[in-house]
């Protein structure tokens, strides 16, 4: 039996010293999470069974009985008719639990009828501790004892579960909580539990007949203190004023805005453990962070959760197992998974407060890093990092996974660092410095003033986002002092922005030579649709193909690198000129070469002539049907997740003619796709102003306040030209105070014809928020899908909506013209509302609205 096995065990032991114990447990969740619920959680106690749905779940439930059922909010669907009190008429003694993510605020009426809901932070703790809650509920000894605990939060209920279990674990084995969300509850339990109590902690603001009480916590308190004066209580409040009560009654008092709320709770009961010194527990050194193989096949250190990004490799290792045809398909490519090395997040948070990090929250970029990397690691941590290097000198690549990270409702991806290492130095311990630094500054991203702002702004108190982190071989090869793929790539199962002759469904690639921090910059790259592998509508012609495709790549140095490495500067990465490259493997195989004479590109690198990177080898002539593996496996995972995904992966030339290409998977994550809020009503057809339905993107706006658009009345078919330095002129002014705008006129936008359209450049309207194309017969040319300019507002991810009136369609520029003027240039007029315009984009449909937010406060007086 290993040691997790035996601590979990433990546990149970401790915990469960009479009464019921959960056996069988069905989880109902979107079918992307589950693999990774198993990975954290594993080996479990729990025989758990996987829905999909609420109406698998009744399915399962007129089967088979079960002790306890978790639903995720985002699975209910009401137009099934299933209710939480149906689930349970099912199977008699059921109870249920609802989670909700951080930061959700809407909870639909039947959520209420189940018997809790928790936020759901997706951590193994709180997996536990639910399971250990509901269990202690059900125990009928009459004679245990508890803990106490009056909250009305479920964010601060959630929070303080695991870590008020840990403290009874410590100071009163076998002793079970009792949760009150009110005074009468409160109160209650009090009278029930009596000399059975071992402590109480109480919020001080609580319910109190019906009506929220802002002393109520101390009413208890109070009256608990007086009844039994020898009993620890501790007063808890998010208003620090509420201090002086608790000092006025004196017991402790718990601040729930203080960073370290974990610890503090810790501190108070390890204060009661001075009471008990025969059962206070000590934890081996040696076994503070045990090493498991998953059974997604990596290897994960410590007791935490595997987070966000590593729970997609589990995703991704099911789907291939369940569907090994996948890497067996095209025998011109070998599938495979780069193997992982997981820290799990309680070494992050052991780091943190070890250290005293926390502190650092919103200190400079420099003295924040830098005291991340003085910090020492744990020395078992360290430990392992030996090991691992021992049998591993390969390039490495560390990488965040945080427990936000690829979430389904609150994407972070790209707010966290990756570093890579050459790990080929002739010192071992300079190799293991290179791993330790790398790290200590993936932990140390997590506080960046980005993340911590993204972690305020798509969460609710007292959560705090955790990091994990994974180590895995680089992919790719090495080529003279530089290391990398021949191609990086991404996946999108859903094309938000379909070229010509494309539909959304069909995803769409981008491409690039190297390794992936070019597309991750948005930086030049070959976006493709997997479906027609060959059309490149972005290229209009030769000369396109010349100026617009890629022209250098990032590498990393395996060679004359300095003994620091250059973690501060593209992550130890180095940005190459394709021209630096011209007789590597990679480059000779996927460029193609300009001849001037002929004014063509011919798909060969084996002729005289500038060097274009088209990778035709690949695209045109499938040498390897890369384009038709990568679809399989993405449309297969799409499937498997029940929602649109993205994939990233490399594809590596093989080492010997006839070989295998090597296509490793290296991440998927749920494609972010804003149904609640891009949703199109009919109430919002009713009351927009702009309705189209051929829209491209997909978003939800509503912080444009700005209009610029071309005056009807005032054009000239000939004056387009004017038109477009107008507009620069009045972009540039916006730019100055940050102001996005919507753009809107007639014809192609970013035509090079200015018979088509008004032909300005991205610069010249670089604050455009959202962009409309009216096709009202006043120039007549086809859309802007296809060309450069397309594509640039592609990667910007500004939406495009293009609106034919007379069909469904329509636009109300009167209406907007009835605004402020800001500034009228003659053929282009600014306008200012007073409320901004919402404006929703349903990719998935190609629909679009523009809603005038607030009509009658916007009708006001020109200027």
């Amino acid at each position: 039996m290993d040691n997790i096995t035996k601590n979990i065990k433990a546990g149970l032991e401790n915990s469960q010293t009479s009464g019921f114990q959960v056996r069988n447990i069905l989880f109902v969740s979107a079918p992307y999470h589950l693999p990774g619920l198993k990975v954290d959680i594993h080996p479990s106690p729990w025989e758990i069974t996987h829905a999909v749905s609420m109406k698998e779940a009744a399915d399962l439930l007129r089967k088979t009985a079960f002790d306890l059922l978790f639903i995720e909010i985002e699975t209910l669907d009401d137009r099934t008719g299933i209710t939480v009190q149906y689930l349970k008429s099912l199977c008699p003694g059921l109870r249920v639990i609802f989670l909700v993510q951080p930061g959700c605020c809407k909870v639909q009426p039947q959520v209420e009828d189940a018997d809790h809901i928790f936020i759901w932070s997706r951590t193994p703790e709180i997996f536990h501790a639910m399971v250990r809650f509901m269990e202690d509920r059900r125990c009928q000894d009459t004679s245990r004892r508890a803990v106490l605990l009056v909250e009305d939060s479920r964010e601060y209920a959630s929070f303080f579960l695991p870590a008020i279990y840990k403290g009874i674990d410590a100071a009163f084995p076998g002793a079970k909580l009792v949760l009150a969300r009110s005074h009468e509850a409160a109160m209650e339990r009090f009278r029930e539990l009596g000399s059975r109590l071992y402590c109480v902690l109480s919020d001080t603001r609580l319910p109190f007949q019906g009506k929220e009480a802002p002393e109520a916590g101390i009413d208890i308190l109070s009256t608990i203190h007086r009844e039994m004066p020898d009993l620890p209580i501790m007063l808890m409040s998010a208003e620090s004023a509420n201090k002086k009560m608790a000092q006025g009654i004196s017991v402790p008092f718990l601040d729930k805005n203080c960073n370290q709320l974990d610890r503090d709770l810790h501190e108070f009961f390890c204060s009661l453990t001075a009471d008990h010194p025969a059962q206070e527990k000590k934890t081996d050194p040696k076994d503070q962070y045990p090493v498991q193989t998953s059974p997604a096949g990596f290897t994960r250190i410590g007791r935490g959760s595997i987070g966000g990004k590593a729970r997609g490799l589990a995703f991704l290792a099911q789907t291939l197992d369940r569907r090994p045809d996948l890497g067996t398909a095209y025998p011109e490519m070998a599938v495979n998974i780069p193997e992982a090395l997981v820290f799990c997040t309680d070494i992050f948070d052991d780091f943190v407060r070890d250290n005293g990090l926390a502190k650092l929250t919103g200190r400079p970029l420099a003295e924040l890093v830098q005291a991340f990397i003085d910090a020492p690691l744990p020395q078992e941590v360290i430990r392992h990092l030996e090991t691992y290097l021992a049998a591993n000198c390969a390039p490495l690549v560390v990488r965040s996974s945080s427990l936000l990270e690829d979430a389904v409702n609150h994407p972070c991806a790209g707010l966290h660092k990756t570093y890579m290492i050459p790990n080929n130095h002739a010192d071992s311990d300079i190799r293991l410095s290179h791993l330790a630094t790398a790290v200590k500054l993936v932990y140390a991203s997590a506080y960046y003033k980005k993340a911590q702002a993204f972690v305020r702004s798509t969460t609710a108190p007292p959560f705090r986002d955790s990091m994990a982190v994974m180590i895995q071989k680089v992919a790719g090869s090495q080529y003279g002092d530089f290391f990398y793929p021949a191609i990086s790539g991404t996946a999108h199962s859903l094309n938000f922005y379909p070229a010509a002759n494309t539909k959304a469904d069909e995803g769409v690639l981008n491409l690039a030579l190297g390794l992936g921090r070019t597309l991750a910059q948005g930086e030049q790259s070959l976006r493709i649709s997997p479906k027609h592998p060959q059309a490149t509508p972005q290229f209009c012609g030769t000369r396109d193909f010349l100026e617009k495709t890629q022209n250098s790549f990032y590498a990393l140095r395996m060679k004359g690198y300095p003994e620091t490495l250059r973690f501060g500067i593209c992550s130890n990465l180095e940005r190459r000129d394709l021209a630096q490259a011209l007789e590597e493997a990679p480059v000779k195989a996927l460029t193609s070469t300009y001849v001037p004479v002929e004014d063509r590109i011919r798909d060969t690198w084996y002729c005289k002539g500038p060097k274009v990177l088209t990778f035709a080898q690949v695209l045109k002539y499938g040498t390897p049907p890369l384009t038709a593996q990568v679809n399989d496996i993405m449309t297969t995972l799409a499937h498997e997740a029940g929602g649109p995904i993205e994939l990233e992966f490399t594809a590596d030339l093989p080492e010997k003619s006839g070989e295998p290409w090597k296509i490793s998977l290296l991440q998927v994550r749920p494609m972010f796709s804003p149904r609640d809020t891009s949703l199109i009503t009919k109430k919002d057809l009713d009351e927009a102003v702009c309705v189209s339905t051929s829209a491209l993107g997909n978003c939800t706006l509503d912080c444009i306040r700005d209009i610029v658009y071309v005056n009807p009345e005032t054009f000239e078919g000939g004056k387009t030209s004017d038109m477009a330095q107008q507009i620069s002129r009045i972009n540039a002014d916006l730019a100055k105070n940050n102001r996005r705008f919507l753009l809107a006129g007639p014809g192609r936008w970013g035509s090079s014809d200015p018979w088509l359209g008004i032909p300005v450049d991205w610069q010249q309207i670089s604050g455009a928020g959202a962009i409309v194309e009216i096709r009202d017969g006043t120039i007549h040319a086809d859309a802007s899908k296809g060309s450069h300019f397309f594509n640039t507002i592609t990667s910007q991810g500004v939406p495009y909506i293009t609106v034919n009136p007379g069909n469904a369609d329509h636009i109300d520029l009167e209406h907007l013209a009835g605004c402020r003027t800001v500034r009228d240039e003659g053929f282009i007029r600014h306008m200012r509302l007073k409320r901004p315009l919402l404006i929703k984009v349903d990719g998935k449909h190609s629909r679009s609205v523009i809603i005038n937010s607030g009509k009658t406060d916007n009708h006001i007086h020109h200027e």
